[in-house]
């Protein structure tokens, strides 16, 4: 038998549909043991949850019998392989898992980590090209017009012929591309290496290495931003780099927030070298009060949830994570591996 423990929060019926998968599955799994969600689809519950000492013992029995993890266990990061000496591997529910794994020290480990990457990829798009549309179509100055009653006429933008810099071609990425060529759009992509077969070319009009990224980022009307948090990307966009944006372009970032020195695009939202920003992800989360930020009519600020769409997350982690246990039993390949040294 091969022991799966669930540690994270997941309704009975998609719980029920991961014990289907197969009769050598055993599937461990107590939702009182778990962080409780904060909203249908929330995997993180919480800030200040903590199981009682008699449940702490509890959990830890289920974390020694596991063969496979689906989620990093909440309070358990640290220690993981410690508390679970018998994992052999670990689905993440988010994205990014790479930061976490290293964490739980599971980068030098023999334990293979799969990721949640393409499940978050639409709503993201999503939310990059309602902050573009927003800003070319003026859609705040309308919003003021209606409310004051005022009949202003003028000129207004559009998407059609500009030129989309998407900073990371991932899944969300190519989301995003794929959702933006339609209006009309130029779309470049800017990525670590780029070959002839690469797949991002179904996506992009033009790839560019990172190493040319001022270059592709000088051309760029609008700049999505979508790299995972890795030591490689860290403070990628630094003030150097946000100033050879393209002046008056309109920057978003749904990718993770430690990617650009936020002082740096503090200024340049100030000083009007970028006319505007839409943005999911920060240096500091939540957000500090006092970030010049929270005062800019000319940005967007989500609290790093516009990818929590219920009806969606946990359906589609439950098909990804069932695909990955038939593929597990049957010794092949699993979908979505973190890459270990790079961390995505």
């Amino acid at each position: 038998m091969t022991t799966v423990v669930i540690a994270s929060f997941f309704e009975d019926e998609f719980v029920r549909r991961i014990r289907e998968v197969d009769d050598r599955l055993e599937v461990l799994y107590r939702p009182d043991l778990v962080p409780p969600p904060r909203w249908e689809g929330d995997h993180n519950g919480p800030e200040g949850w903590g199981r009682r000492p008699e449940e702490e013992g509890e959990f830890l029995g289920m974390l020694a019998q596991a063969e496979v993890l689906y989620d990093f266990p909440r309070g358990h990061v640290e220690d993981l392989l410690e508390v679970a000496p018998k994992v052999r591997w670990v689905q993440g529910s988010m994205a990014g898992a790479g930061e976490v794994a290293r964490m739980a020290g599971l980068v030098e480990a023999d334990v293979v980590v799969t990721t949640a990457s393409g499940i978050y990829s639409g709503p993201l798009a999503e939310f990059v090209l309602m902050g573009m549309l927003q800003h070319a179509k003026g859609l705040d100055l309308l919003r003021r017009d209606k409310a004051s009653k005022t009949w202003r006429q003028g000129t207004t933008g559009t998407l059609e012929r500009k030129t989309l810099c998407v900073v990371g071609t991932g899944s969300i990425g190519r989301a995003i591309a794929d959702r933006a060529r339609p209006f009309g759009m130029r779309v470049v992509g800017v990525k670590r290496a780029v070959r002839e077969s690469d797949a991002a070319w179904d996506s992009f009009d033009e790839l560019h290495e990172t190493k040319d990224l001022k270059e592709a980022l000088a051309g760029a009307d609008f700049v999505a931003l979508t790299l995972p948090g890795t030591p490689e990307t860290e403070g990628l966009l630094d003030a150097e780099t946000v100033a050879a944006i393209k002046p008056g372009a309109f920057f978003a970032n749904v990718g993770r927030g430690k990617v650009v020195k936020e002082e740096a695009l503090v200024e340049a939202l100030r000083g009007g070298h970028l006319s505007g920003a839409a943005l999911d992800v920060f240096e500091v989360e939540p957000l500090p009060e006092e970030s010049p930020l929270w005062e800019m009519e000319n940005v967007t600020i989500s609290a790093h949830t516009t990818d929590v769409v219920p009806e969606l997350i946990n359906a589609a982690q439950t098909d990804l994570f069932c695909e990955n246990l038939r593929r597990y039993l049957a010794g092949e390949d699993l979908v979505n591996v973190l890459d270990k040294r790079l961390l995505y």
